[in-house]
């Protein structure tokens, strides 16, 4: 594991973490615990509020260039409750992959990272049991480009002292 020295703090940190996730989807996380108790079911993967929101947890994956290695932002979005259906049928389906999908959705949680990132149009690309969907940004953004042309080891850096000093998933549940 490298050492590097982040631009936050100041001190060195061993290995750059390069995965960081909402527990929640925006909307869930912003009830109340009551609210919660009374309007929604939401498991690790899954979340449907009042009966007309359906979300799944899926990973934004921007590859770091030079590396094998992947950024990865652990999201949630918002999808149609028929495809929600669908991909919960097969959530342990063998093969689900060449069989469902892809879906359309929406982006649950906000970035504070980028600006507007919420409901941004994606595509859900079902992967094989036991793996998240991944998420593909389907519309003119910079995390769209990341997405696509990756970034530096040392925006890696960056990003990863941001989030682990001032969090860039604001979408938190409230106490």
């Amino acid at each position: 594991m490298e050492d590097w020295l982040c631009a936050c703090c100041g001190q060195s940190h061993t290995g750059v973490p390069l995965s960081f996730a909402a527990d929640f989807p925006g909307a869930y996380a912003n009830m109340t615990p009551a609210q919660r108790a009374e309007r929604a079911v939401c498991s690790s993967d899954q979340c449907i509020i009042d009966n007309e929101i359906f979300a799944i947890r899926g990973i934004i994956e921007i590859p770091v260039r030079g590396t094998d290695a992947l950024f990865l932002w652990g999201v949630w979005a918002n999808i149609w409750s028929d495809d929600f259906e669908e991909i919960s049928e097969s959530w342990d389906e063998e093969g689900r992959e060449t069989r469902h999908g892809p879906f359309k959705g929406r982006l649950a949680n906000q970035l504070s990272e980028y600006q507007n990132t919420l409901n941004l149009k994606v595509s859900v690309i079902i992967q094989p049991a036991g793996k998240r969907p991944v998420f593909v940004i389907e519309e003119p953004h910079p995390l769209a480009t990341q997405q696509k042309e990756g970034i530096s080891h040392e925006d890696a850096r960056q990003m990863a002292g941001r989030a682990l000093h001032y969090g860039t998933l604001p979408d938190q549940p409230k106490m």
